[in-house]
């Protein structure tokens, strides 16, 4: 609101001084309150244009500013910035706009997503497999991307592509026939099919023999194989119960959950329609590395196979079934892309894959254009991996960190903070509040850091309850709750809201900062400016607190600084529950 009417004022000198209509001009705050409110580099953007020295541009810019009260003080600094101070006159209406904005809840709602559909897939984890602290990467970062979205104005279907397919079921399938009790299987189903798993490749690295009967496995399963479907869809449906559960906890929620083999009968159609175009040929390849990943099942056999060459002959080919007859990951994919196109019908599909997935996503992106099998955007939105101080992390070993028990020990250790702090809340709002604090750090330790790089799991840091955390940012929101419970809420004065002090401006410019974070944070699917915007908004707040009375000052400061402070509770709210974390009332 400050900086759309100080925009107007810019846009009007522009087009009287440099003849030249601008739909927008760039402002932003200042860093240091000596240097203005607001500062703007438009003169140096345009003097080449307008064959003028900046400063002299700045001057004739700020010379054919239209008369106005919103602007008390004008400078040139450096190069040619031109820095604005505004009227108290200028906050005290904008402080005002910002409440109608607020009882009207709209503020922080934009539209650039307006009129499209994006589709996500997020979490995918592999079924007959425990979800480990790895799987929070995708989970969480989904999570936000769609709250992110969805406050931009986009309409979000949440997908979850679960690896319910591929070699790994027939080696599985070949631990259990061979090594397994199945009543000791169903007393406890995961952890025991992963120590099957393990098994497996133990013994598969002393007799090689053993990976071809697992590949003869998967390929009946494939087959349809009454005996290998049957206990494969057991699995399954076990495997879906334990994943809704770390959901919940997490309060992550899809509205598809699609496995690979959703997939298995819409594969035919593209090979059919990708060989008749000669977009899919025959040849030769490479066995593929890497099967204990995800996105590299369908491993690639020595002798023909269907592929897409890829454009650059030094990227390796689209695999899309295996010399056996066997389809592949890239295969399921296609067709899980065909369905966001001709199904969900979204505009834009997004996956949020680790970066270890590049090239994959690369080949399918490549195959799909050549295919003509969707018209929509997709894109691949990278994180970085999780690395282990002690090692990697391995579901062959059996060497997981588990997701659970890293969400018990974050709600354990919350609520040794809590008796810490002898806390004056019930034995149950202990327990709610150290839910809240737990989950809520692990998410924030995720989400504050760049997704684009990798993620280093240590406990004390996973659970920092300190400095720049949610704990400390849900305890800036339960602060400005109890500001309100002491104010008198049957006082009936509305004086003339009125800013004067540099804590109060300082907190409003960052509060109005808020709209533009949320873009620039969906733009670029990186929750992490949200995350920096939150703690240095809770940083103003409480810099105002400590230094200003806020319930016994005059009633105008009184007034005008409980607009701020309800203000501030309104964004580090809204904030939050886009990055998934909830936020107590009292703490």
């Amino acid at each position: 609101m400050l900086t759309s009417e100080l925009e107007k004022l810019l846009i009007k000198a522009v087009k009287k001084v440099a003849d030249k209509e601008m739909n927008s001009v760039h402002i932003e705050p200042t860093s240091d309150e000596k240097f203005g409110d607001f500062a703007s580099n438009i003169a140096m953007m345009l003097s080449k244009e307008a064959k003028k020295n900046p400063r002299e541009l700045a001057q004739a810019i700020i010379d054919h500013l239209p008369k106005n009260e919103l602007i008390e003080k004008t400078e040139i600094a450096g190069p040619g910035f031109i820095n604005f101070w505004l009227s108290p006159a200028a906050y005290a209406s904008a402080l005002e706009e910002l409440g109608n904005q607020l009882e009207k809840n709209t503020f922080g709602q934009l539209d650039i997503g307006k009129g499209q559909k994006a589709v996500t897939d997020s979490s995918h984890p592999n079924v007959a497999k425990p979800m480990g602290v790895h799987h929070l990467l995708s989970t969480i970062l989904g999570q936000s991307i769609n709250n992110l979205l969805k406050k931009s104005g986009y309409e979000v279907v949440r997908d979850n592509y679960l690896g319910d397919w591929g070699t790994q079921f027939g080696k599985l399938t070949y631990a259990i026939k061979t090594w397994g009790d199945m009543n000791q299987i169903e007393g406890d189903p995961i952890p025991e099919l992963l120590k099957l798993y393990v098994k497996f490749h133990e013994e598969a690295d002393k007799d090689a023999a053993l990976e071809e009967r697992g590949r003869q496995e998967f390929k009946k399963l494939e087959d349809g194989d009454q005996e290998n479907r049957k206990l494969w869809t057991w699995i399954c449906d076990i495997s879906l119960i334990e994943f809704k559960k770390i959901w919940k906890r997490l309060g992550a929620e899809f509205d598809m959950i699609h496995g690979e083999s959703f997939y298995e009968d819409k594969m035919p159609a593209i090979i059919k329609d990708g060989l008749k175009k000669k977009v899919i040929i025959e040849g030769l390849v490479k066995e593929e590395a890497g099967e204990d990943s995800p996105l590299s099942r369908g491993r690639g056999s020595k002798g023909a196979s269907l592929i897409i060459p890829m454009n650059d002959e030094n990227v390796p080919p689209c695999i899309l079934q295996k010399s056996d007859g066997a389809t592949t990951y890239a295969t399921r994919d296609l067709a899980r892309m065909k369905y966001w196109q001709d199904e969900v019908k979204a505009d834009l599909g997004i996956n949020i894959v680790d970066v270890a997935q590049k090239l994959h996503f690369d080949q399918i992106f490549e195959a799909a254009e050549k295919l003509g099998i969707s018209k929509m955007k997709h894109l691949h939105i990278e994180f970085g991996r999780m690395e282990f101080p002690e090692g990697g992390m391995s579901t062959r070993k059996g060497k997981v960190v588990l997701l659970e028990d890293v969400l018990n020990e974050a709600e354990r250790r919350a609520a040794e903070k809590i008796k810490d702090h002898n806390s004056a809340l019930s034995a149950e709002e202990q327990a709610e509040l150290a839910r809240m604090m737990g989950i809520g750090a692990v998410k924030y330790n995720v989400l504050s850091q760049n997704r684009q790089k990798n993620y280093t799991f240590v406990w004390d840091q996973m659970l920092s309850f300190e400095g720049n955390s949610a704990p400390y940012l849900q305890y800036a929101y339960a602060r400005t709750r109890s500001i309100f419970r002491k104010s008198s809420e049957s006082e009936d004065i509305h004086p003339r809201l009125q800013i004067n002090k540099s804590e109060e401006k300082n907190l409003l410019k960052k509060i109005f900062s808020f709209e533009e974070v949320i873009e620039q944070a969906t733009k670029q699917y990186k929750p992490n400016l949200l995350c920096t915007y939150l703690f240095e908004l809770a940083q103003s707040f409480s810099h105002l607190y400590n230094n200003l009375r806020i319930i016994d000052a005059e009633p105008a400061e009184r007034a005008t600084r409980l607009k701020l402070v309800e203000a501030t509770s309104y964004v580090l709210k809204n904030g939050l529950e886009i990055l998934g974390i909830e936020v107590p009332e009292r703490m």
